[in-house]
């Protein structure tokens, strides 16, 4: 039996009324200083005096969150967790990322201690200061400013020992991160966001990482049948928070209670809530361990090794046999699925589970975003021979639902760069950006790539291989972007690193190929043409491979074999027209009336999808 929802409390901390008359913006970034050092996290940038300390990035990472818990033990468990958030990671690498921070730091005083068998703690003295001048700050928040407001929503704590706590922990934040993701003029940070957070972390510190005006927080405290929740929403520009709940409720109405809280929030940011909005009971499981499980997969479905997606689609598979009428686990499953045989696992035994959820998910649920988007990663693949047009239509069915879904963002821009709508593609990645600054992907590497700017594409993919662990392509980027700025023994040291760890991977093969023709080693080159050819073992883009043998027959002067395999590449998913122009490896095919030809039918068809969720 269904009982009310009863409001215990509520009570407001501060000023909520000047939260109303204000248009929220950003929180103001800030710099810390240490001894003789300055930490900038928006620029990531380590400083001793004018000079930059060269850190990596998880280096850089590791002494941030040192520097902003100050005084703190962070446990090494949660350090791994929010360093490597949905990776495993052996504890070597966290003891490896200090040696290096302290060696960067030099002979300097001792500024981390440890904490012998439980973590590290960050003992300098640190001063915080607003990289922002004040009378900027003020004008911020000036009312009819047009920054646009943004919010992130942290995993509730459960102050009592409660069966399934850890996935309600995950699946109160996920059902409010989704409501509010259906505001246009909203920025609501991802469900991958905010997963590295410990619990109780100061929210302050999370809308300094996050760029976030404000912080969702709350607690779940047990007393004999009744639940309370109390929420709090903190303020980074008043450093107050906002307003303060408490909700009592029964466990049968833990999806009303999401609901109310999410209303809640959007009533006090003076938001229009759209009227179509999914009930979280309609979106999630009755069954409590279906939703237990499902909440495990969501978790890892974040995850980049192959190891621990299928453990996600492990979990999702169980949710959906405990509840076959769980529209999200079918379309998450169908995600996770097909991203796994995407990146990882070319066979086609994934393909029947991967379109069988996706289908179920729609037929269960017509609206669902996570259905559509599941459709449009199996549209977008080899199996369907990458429908660019159908994806793409797909796509703004879930951005028409969820404008600030990170993972359809990045999947727009990527489409987008395959054919050539370099524009669009650009857009598409800083939405992306926008809703989640540290989401990975390749899409800036391509961009540069794509556009011409080779100057910039080491640096790109320096940043992209060092942020953690990848599909097998992220290991060919560095040698691809030294063959592109002309660094050629280098090149041939990264392809071969490669090599060693994929040996068999047509599309670092293929590149060595052209390493081979540009030094005029055609025997060479040829020999890694066959031996890319004869591999049936490839990730998804396989017409990538095709491009780059079309290269490496372009350089090597068989000008017709490359014009083959160049429109071979256009109808197998990647007829990106503007980079076929200016590339410099098909500069012997750019007199042919056939290469001709095909950039303007292409250009044509390319220009005449339309896009309009952009």
């Amino acid at each position: 039996m269904n009982k009310k929802i009863r409001r215990t409390s509520s009570e407001t901390i501060g000023d909520s009324a000047s939260i109303l008359k204000e248009t929220p913006g950003q929180a103001t970034p800030l710099l810390y200083g240490f001894g003789p050092f300055r930490l900038d996290p928006v620029e990531r940038k380590l400083l001793r005096g004018k000079k930059i300390v060269g850190l990596t990035p998880k280096v850089f990472d590791t002494l941030h969150l040192l520097v902003r818990n100050s005084g703190h033990l962070l446990e090494k468990d949660d350090l791994i967790r929010m360093l490597w958030p949905g990776t495993f990671v052996e504890e070597g690498s966290l003891s490896n990322n200090i040696f290096l921070l302290r060696k960067a730091l030099g002979k300097a005083p001792g500024y981390i201690q440890t904490v012998s068998r439980r973590g590290y703690r960050f003992v300098g003295a640190v001063r915080q200061f607003s990289r922002i001048p004040p009378a900027q700050l003020e004008k911020r928040h000036e009312v009819g400013a047009v920054n646009v407001p943004s919010i992130a929503v942290l995993p509730f704590i459960f102050l009592t020992e409660v069966e399934g706590r850890k996935a309600l922990s995950l699946g109160f934040a996920d059902s409010l991160i989704t409501m509010l993701g259906t505001l246009s003029d909203v920025v609501v940070k991802p469900t991958s966001d905010i997963l590295g957070y410990a619990p109780g972390v100061d929210p302050s510190q999370v809308c300094r990482d996050l760029g976030t005006r404000y912080v969702l927080q709350g607690n779940v405290q047990r007393s004999r049948i009744q639940w309370r929740v109390s929420i709090n929403l903190f303020d980074a520009a008043s450093q107050k928070i906002a307003f303060s709940e408490k909700h009592d409720f029964a466990l049968e109405n833990v999806f009303e209670v999401q609901d109310e809280i999410g209303r809640r929030v959007v009533e006090s940011l003076q938001i229009r809530f759209p009227l179509a909005v999914p009930k979280s009971r309609s979106r999630y499981s009755n069954e409590p361990e279906a939703y237990d499980e499902f909440m495990s997969g969501l978790r890892e479905s974040y995850a980049t090794r192959p190891e621990i997606l299928e453990k996600a689609i492990q979990h999702l598979s169980r949710a959906v046999a405990l509840d076959p009428e769980f529209a999200l686990a079918h379309a998450t499953l169908s995600y996770v699925s097909m991203n796994l045989h995407f990146e990882f696992d070319p066979q086609h035994l994934w393909l029947e589970k991967v379109e069988h959820h996706c289908r179920r998910a729609l037929e269960l649920d017509p609206t669902l975003p996570e259905g559509h988007f599941a459709r449009a990663w199996i549209l977008w693949s080899p199996v369907k021979n990458f429908q660019h047009a159908e994806s793409i239509a797909a796509l703004e069915q879930v951005l028409a639902i969820q404008p600030n879904n990170e993972r359809a963002h990045n999947r727009m821009a990527t489409i987008c760069l395959h054919i050539g709508r370099l524009k669009e593609a650009r857009i598409a990645h800083e939405q992306a950006q926008r809703s989640n600054p540290k989401t990975r992907s390749l899409n800036l590497f391509m961009l540069h790539l794509y556009g011409g700017d080779f100057g910039r594409l080491t640096e790109a993919a320096e940043t992209y291989v060092k942020e953690g662990p990848g599909p097998a392509y992220a290991l060919s980027v560095r040698g691809q972007a030294l063959l592109y700025s002309g660094d050629l023994d280098l090149a041939e040291k990264h392809l071969a690193t490669a090599l060693e760890e994929l040996p068999e991977e047509p599309l670092v093969v293929s590149l060595q190929g052209m390493l081979h023709a540009r030094r005029n080693e055609g025997d060479l080159a040829l020999a890694c043409v066959r031996r890319a050819l004869d591999s049936p073992r490839s990730f998804g883009h396989t017409h990538h491979t095709y491009y780059q043998i079309a290269c490496t027959f372009s350089v090597l002067g068989e000008i017709q074999k490359a014009m083959a395999w160049l429109e071979r590449t256009a109808g197998t998913g990647f007829p990106c027209w503007p980079f076929f122009k200016l590339d410099p490896h098909l500069e012997n095919l750019r007199r042919m009336p056939a290469f001709e030809k095909l950039v303007t039918d292409l250009e044509y068809e390319c220009g005449a999808i339309r896009i309009r969720k952009l």
